[in-house]
C-alpha cells in the first residue's frame, strides 16, 4: 500500500504518544488506578505497530487486519468513558447519593438517541463494513460527548470536585470525539472523496 509523508508521520506520532502515556502510567503507578486506560494505551501501541508491518506488504491482510482490530478500539472507547465516570461519582469507591440515578438516567437516555442517530445514518456509496465503520465513529462520538456532559452534570449537581486528571481525560477524549464527528459531517456533506483526506489528517492531529 501507498502511503504519504503525512500519513507515516502520523502512524509514527500516534505510536511515539500511546507508548509515551503508558510508560507515565507505569512509572506514576496510575495502572491499577485507569486499567482500562491502560489496557487502551497498550492495545493501540501494538495495533499500530501490527498494521504498520501488515500494510508493507498487501492491502487486502491490511484491510482485513484492520477490520479485525477496529472492534477493540469501539469497545476501549466505551469502556473508557464508563471508566472516568466511576471515578468522578464514585470518589471514594462507592456511588455518591443522588448521582448514580442522575448520571444512568441522562447516559441512557443519551446512548439511546446516538444510537438511533448512528443507524439513521446512510452516506451514498458507502455499504458493507464501511458503513458499519461510520456508523461506529458516530455513534461512540456522540456517546462520549453525552456521557461527559451527564456525568459533568451529576458531579455538578451533587457538589463534586473533579481530579485535575481525570478532568483532563475526560476534556480530552470529549474534544477528540467533538472532532471526529465533525469530520464526519463534513464528510457526509462533501462525500468521501481522497481530496477531503485532510479532514483526518486533522482529527488524527487533535487525537
Amino acid at each position: 500500500m501507498k502511503f504519504t509523508t503525512m500519513d507515516n508521520l502520523l502512524w509514527a506520532a500516534g505510536f511515539i504518544g500511546h507508548a509515551a502515556l503508558l510508560v507515565v502510567m507505569v512509572v506514576r503507578r496510575r495502572v491499577r488506578k485507569f486499567p482500562v486506560f491502560a489496557s487502551l494505551l497498550a492495545y493501540q501501541t501494538l495495533e499500530t505497530v501490527t498494521l504498520f508491518l501488515i500494510s508493507r506488504y498487501k492491502a487486502h491482510a491490511y484491510y482485513l487486519s484492520y477490520w479485525i482490530l477496529a472492534p477493540g478500539d469501539y469497545a476501549f472507547q466505551i469502556a473508557l468513558i464508563l471508566e472516568i465516570a466511576r471515578h468522578v461519582l464514585r470518589p471514594t469507591g462507592t456511588w455518591v447519593r443522588d448521582a448514580r440515578i442522575s448520571f444512568l438516567l441522562w447516559a441512557t437516555i443519551g446512548m439511546l438517541v446516538a444510537a438511533g442517530m448512528s443507524l439513521a445514518v446512510t452516506p451514498p456509496g458507502l455499504a458493507g463494513l464501511d458503513l458499519w465503520s461510520v456508523r461506529a465513529t458516530v455513534f461512540t462520538s456522540l456517546l462520549t460527548c453525552e456521557v461527559f456532559l451527564a456525568m459533568s452534570a451529576a458531579a455538578n449537581r451533587v457538589g463534586l470536585l473533579w481530579g485535575s486528571h481525570v478532568m483532563a481525560l475526560g476534556e480530552g477524549l470529549t474534544v477528540w470525539a467533538l472532532i471526529a464527528l465533525l469530520g464526519n459531517v463534513v464528510h457526509f456533506a462533501l462525500g468521501w472523496n481522497r481530496d477531503f483526506v485532510l479532514f483526518d489528517h486533522v482529527e488524527m492531529l487533535v487525537y
